[in-house]
């Protein structure tokens, strides 16, 4: 049983050292065969840090690229390196717990039918590792045991969320599903995941085994066009899967409503209100979303003032602590 890591970089010299360091820090590090990085043209300061990190081990290869080729491209990339049984992918940024290998890896050794494993996961803010928040996680393995689609309908409404930092898949799988789709450079990682639960199971293992780091330089981080993208992947999808097509409406209205509660969050109660009108529409009969909206619009000051220890501590975890 061996697993290869993948890794991308774009201007992450100040975490990806100790990315790398919570893999060679694993318990069962004795499983990774191979630890490749592939940079996206970062600027000099990186591409410093990138070269020390190449004498911690001989298992890390870099490759250095000229920019452009964007976070999907590059884990495709770096693919074509890996020779382990098993792909694990780790963000430049985030931290992998010491035992997530110890606690993946077997699961898809002993169930052959188990293509992907997930986990849950911490968030933290940049540079306070300490308020690292446990993340609410839907554990959707259980459709594996039913009818044909059942487990790509329920990751299509529900999305647990899964993070790649936290998934291990069958190399096989991965090259039979076409890897990431380079063209999708936000929320690759759903349609990718979409495209696995039409080959085979997933498993996860609830304990924590990543810290996700919250910085305003991530890919969504700040964003305000997420729910277009988040269009774009579910209508994609499902002009390959035409049963998909009637679900899109209560896909969208999930994906509204819990940017809308981020936004309440982050104290924007005009985007909240707006994301959640928006989820209301989408899907009439979301019992959350309508909720979530009465409580934006009309019990705001309320819920503030007696749920305020559990909102600062979320609000820390996303690095919203003012």
């Amino acid at each position: 049983m061996a697993c290869s890591v993948i890794m991308t970089c774009y201007n992450e010299g100040p975490y990806i050292e100790e990315a790398v360091r919570s893999i060679l820090d694993q318990t069962r590090q004795d499983l990774v065969d191979r630890i490749v990085i592939a940079d996206d043209g970062s600027a000099e300061a990186t591409i410093v840090v990138l070269r020390q990190i190449e004498e911690l081990d001989p298992r890390i290869l870099i490759l250095y690229g000229s920019g452009g080729l964007g976070l999907p491209g590059n884990r495709n990339a770096a693919a074509v390196y890996c020779t382990g049984e098993f792909l694990a992918f780790l963000d430049g940024d985030d931290i992998w717990a010491p035992t997530k290998l110890e606690e993946q890896c077997p699961v898809l050794e002993t169930s052959p039918s188990v293509g992907l494993v997930y986990s849950g996961y911490y968030t933290f803010p940049d540079g306070a590792l300490n308020a690292a928040r446990k993340a609410r996680v839907l554990d959707i393995s259980e459709s594996r045991g039913g009818a044909a689609g059942a487990l790509t309908r329920r990751y299509f409404l529900n999305d647990p969320p899964i993070i790649p930092s936290t998934v291990i898949v069958r190399r096989d799988l991965f090259e039979a599903v076409g890897q990431f789709d380079a063209s999708i450079r936000v929320f690759e990682d759903t349609d990718f995941f979409l495209r696995m639960s039409k080959l085979c199971s997933f498993a996860m293992v609830h304990n924590p085994l990543l810290y996700k780091r919250n910085h305003s330089a991530s890919i969504t981080g700040g964003r305000t066009d997420l729910m277009a993208h988040h269009a774009r992947v579910a209508f994609n999808f499902a002009v390959s899967d035409p049963a998909m097509l009637t679900l899109v409406p209560r896909r969208l209205a999930e994906r509204a409503r819990k940017l809308g509660n981020q936004r309440f969050l982050a104290r924007d109660r005009e985007g909240a209100l707006r994301l959640l009108r928006l989820a209301t529409k989408l899907d009439v009969w979301n019992g959350r979303a309508w909720g979530s909206l009465f409580v934006a619009k009309f019990l705001s000051r309320p819920v503030e003032r007696l749920l305020r220890k559990s909102l600062t501590a979320r609000r820390s975890a996303m690095g919203e602590s003012k």
